[in-house]
């Protein structure tokens, strides 16, 4: 088996992204270690990082997400030494109900355990997100409201 160089290490978050677009929640997980740690700066009610542990934790997270928007994202920049991946991601999601788009880009760092991720560290612009899920919230009030009037 090949080492793990720059060139495999970019089609592996190259892929999970791909398959991330496709709605494909199986085919991302199959990049990761069954023991893998996700972090995220933003998600958290408290304003404390987000951290899932295990694929089976990932999966729920990654299943509520797909449960209410659509999300595509593509690696724009990369860079790998190491075995430590940074990557610089451009993304939206559609939130299904309301219509409201997020879009922008965010940073990964990614850590490889032989030819999958074991770590993959989130960090977007919380402020933003934040400011979306309560927009998101409050056209959803809105809609429920005028759906209970009609």
């Amino acid at each position: 088996m090949k080492k793990l160089d720059a060139q495999i290490a970019r089609d592996l978050v190259d892929g999970t992204h791909a398959a991330w677009s496709d709605g494909d929640i199986e085919r991302v997980l199959s990049f990761y270690t069954d023991d893998l740690t996700y972090w995220c700066n933003a998600g958290s009610i408290e304003g404390t990082p987000y951290i899932l542990h295990g694929k089976p934790a990932f999966r729920t997270f990654l299943h509520s997400i797909h449960a209410v928007a659509e999300s595509g994202s593509v690696t724009e920049y990369f860079h790998f030494e190491d075995g430590v991946a940074r990557a610089s991601i451009e993304c939206y999601l559609l939130h299904r109900r309301t219509g409201l788009v997020l879009s922008g880009s965010f940073r990964q760092v990614i850590t490889f355990c032989g030819r999958r991720i074991a770590r993959l560290e989130d960090y977007h612009d919380a402020a933003k997100m934040a400011a979306f899920w309560r927009l998101v919230s409050c056209e959803e009030t809105v809609q429920v409201a005028e759906e209970e009037l009609n």
